[in-house]
């Protein structure tokens, strides 16, 4: 049986802290296409959670605590690419790997919830477009 009809779905973790969001830069073949949350595809027989506090320690390098589960996306994108991402709500963070944290290119930053840099992931653009993120995040 062909996958082609099949969607992917990834994990993203919304690590919010004192009303701030924690985005990273994302590049595809060296070029920067928007800033985004931690995220990655979800594992055949994986937990949501389990995924994300991996994604979260390899690629930003850090623990994530008090966490949730948070609204989704339906991603479609322009290069016959379809996804969903399951966004998981992290309301704690400590810094693990200070090397991969540090990431001079990736540059994780915590950002206001009111003032989210530009341009956004697509996954994250269309969350921000269908969801009051603040009011998710705050509370």
């Amino acid at each position: 049986m062909s996958n082609t009809n099949f969607v992917a779905s990834a994990v993203a973790t919304l690590v919010i802290k004192h009303k701030k969001l924690l985005l990273g830069k994302r590049f595809e073949n060296n070029r920067f296409i928007g800033w985004q949350c931690p995220g990655g595809y979800l594992n055949k027989g994986e937990n949501i959670e389990t995924a994300a506090k991996h994604i979260c320690l390899n690629k930003a390098g850090i623990n994530i605590s008090d966490c949730h589960p948070g609204p989704y996306t339906n991603n479609i994108f322009s290069n016959d690419m379809h996804t969903t991402t399951l966004y998981i709500i992290a309301e704690d963070y400590v810094v693990q790997n200070s090397d991969v944290f540090e990431n001079k290119k990736i540059e994780w930053s915590m950002f206001s919830l009111y003032n989210l840099p530009e341009p956004l992931f697509l996954p994250l653009r269309i969350l921000q477009q269908q969801y009051n993120l603040a009011k998710i995040l705050d509370g």
